[in-house]
């Protein structure tokens, strides 16, 4: 069961990061796309709050459970 979930968590927090990866490639697009409208006083300008890292969350626990995992016998 743990070795299910490490290989889903793996899964889950390589598609954050690569999901990470696109939004820094389109970021430059979005932003101008937000100068413009900001000047054309077309858009307000949204407020972006932080939220937790959920990658390295999911990485830290992946960690935890594979060495438990390895402590125990029943591998990675």
């Amino acid at each position: 069961m743990e070795k299910e979930f490490i290989g889903m968590a793996r899964a889950c927090s390589s598609e954050i990061k690569a999901l990470r990866a696109q939004i820094d490639r389109l970021k430059p697009k979005a932003e101008a796309y937000d100068n413009m409208a900001a000047i054309l006083n077309l858009l307000p300008r949204p407020n972006f709050p932080m939220s937790e890292d959920l990658a390295w969350k999911l990485d830290r626990r992946i960690e935890e459970l594979s060495q438990k995992a390895a402590e125990t016998g029943d591998g990675k």
